[in-house]
């Protein structure tokens, strides 16, 4: 069952594969700069690459919004979100794997009874809102910055011509192997602990189950890329702009430049001391990303004349009903796994605002007079708590959030011997012999045994660095690799 399991994250690979691929070459390929076939093929040898070699360390952690803690869960959002975004790519859509992919996280969490991380969700809807407009004037930007600059360049035109076509492969190229590097974590992270594979060894060759598991994830995005990206890459690089060589350089430029500022916390800190409002370190749709870089061209070009706002006004239907679809499909699915294959698709997580969680929610500096008549109770799920909470209390909703996430019954057994299940590198020496040192012990609250790591060289001062993704990552980690009710 659990190679069956892995089907659906291989479905998404595939999809994510053949929709998203317009976004590295797309452009390219409408402006006749590269074959169609050459850049498929190059697309589909480089993202597995940048799998490969690189994609361990860009695991992304989608627990702030979801936590899906059932392998029967985890198969059946993957095979919503990739029959939604396949759907959608067969109808010449350009989607986002990311939208369908929390539209498929919130109809789990729906269907489970746990409450919806409703801040997460509101900075996700903030970045596809703003990601667009951004990469439309810095592409509006550029575009006549570079313009003016290459009409005083003196080459002939097959010298021109060549140097195009030399930047878009090589561009593409570094494109597809971030495009694997930074995506795979999409296709296999969620099947992380239940992996099905074994270390494998090869004439004095060990390869790791993880490594295995993104190998065949990597392969998946290349099929996508090499059977189903064609009809996708036209709409992008053909109906909604008709693109000059110059103009599709700068739509590439603009898409890594955006991804980077939603990507990089070295951006926000920088805007944080210019007293800007930091943009929010989410996930954001590259395709989105790509229409607004073109339109802004577009407009640089000929003031919106070149603009085909009919197919512009499809393809942002689509980015709504993309997670519409996503979830309810997710929703439905999740129903008939569980009622009519018998498939566990999630676990139960219980709630309890116990004396210790009291105590904790105290030394925060949160008033807690208002929690007695929740004290001691024990709730099924997290929504439950979220209306009573509502109901007897005037908390905020950032109050109320952080509540229920310390009140959360973990029921954490420390086995240190599970970390030979990770990959290498994800932990230092100093933080895998703190991990060592609590081998055995037990906590109702993973809270409790993050105090207890607070001396460890990275987890130290942890409740001062909740900004920082990878810390995010490694207590999402370690909390659902030593949950005991998860299992």
């Amino acid at each position: 069952m659990s190679f069956i399991f892995l089907l659906g994250g291989l479905v998404l690979g595939w999809s994510l594969g053949a929709n998203n691929t317009a976004d590295i070459f797309g452009t390219a390929v409408g402006t006749r700069m590269v074959k169609l076939r050459t850049a498929l093929i190059v697309a589909s040898i480089f993202v597995v690459l940048g799998a490969v070699l690189q994609g361990s360390n860009t695991t992304k952690s989608i627990g702030e919004l979801g936590r899906i803690n059932a392998i029967g869960g985890a198969f059946t959002v993957c095979l919503a979100t990739g029959l939604t975004v396949i759907w959608m790519t067969r109808a010449g859509f350009l989607v986002s794997i990311t939208q369908a992919l929390v539209g498929g996280i919130v109809g789990w969490t729906i269907f489970s009874g746990d409450f919806i991380n409703t801040s997460s969700l509101g900075q996700i809807f903030e970045a596809w809102v703003i990601s667009p407009l951004i990469a439309f004037v810095l592409a509006l930007l550029l575009f006549k910055l570079a313009h003016s600059k290459i009409i005083r360049v003196k080459l002939n035109l097959f010298t021109i011509d060549y140097y195009f076509r030399l930047a878009f492969i090589t561009l593409g190229a570094l494109g597809a192997f971030s495009f694997g590097a930074n995506n795979i974590a999409n296709i296999v992270g969620v099947y992380i602990f239940s992996n099905p594979f074994k270390n494998l060894y090869l004439s004095g060759l060990n390869i790791s189950a993880y490594q295995l598991l993104i190998f065949i994830g990597s392969l998946s995005i290349s099929a996508g890329i090499l059977t189903g990206s064609e009809k996708v890459m036209k709409t992008v690089g053909e109906r909604i702009l008709k693109l000059s060589p110059l103009a599709g350089l700068v739509v590439v430029l603009t898409q890594s430049i955006v991804l980077l500022i939603f990507s990089s916390d070295i951006i926000k800190k920088v805007l944080v001391f210019l007293h800007l409002p930091p943009l929010p370190l989410v996930p954001i749709s590259s395709s989105q990303v790509v229409i607004g870089a073109m339109i802004g061209i577009g407009i640089a070009r000929g003031g919106g004349r070149l603009v085909n706002f009919g197919v512009l006004k499809h393809i942002v239907l689509a980015w709504v009903i993309t997670p519409i679809a996503a979830g309810i499909l997710s929703f439905f699915m999740l129903y008939f796994a569980q009622n009519v294959f018998q498939i566990v698709v999630k676990y139960p997580v219980r709630y309890q605002i116990d004396r210790v969680v009291i105590e904790k929610l105290k030394s925060e500096g949160l008033d807690t007079s208002q929690l007695r008549k929740v004290s001691e109770k024990v709730y099924p799920n997290g929504r439950m708590l979220k209306m009573e909470l509502q109901r007897i209390s005037n908390y905020s909703r950032g109050e109320i959030n952080r509540i229920i996430d310390i009140s959360r019954i973990d029921s954490i057994i420390v086995d240190s011997t599970k970390l030979n299940e990770l990959p290498e590198k994800w932990f230092t020496p100093v933080e895998t012999e703190a991990l060592k040192n609590l081998h055995g012990r037990k906590y109702a609250h993973a809270w409790q045994m993050w105090e207890d790591l607070s001396g460890a060289e990275y987890f130290i001062n942890y409740e001062t660095r909740k900004d920082s993704t990878e810390l995010r990552k490694k207590r999402e980690l370690l909390t659902f690799l030593f949950r005991h009710t998860y299992k």
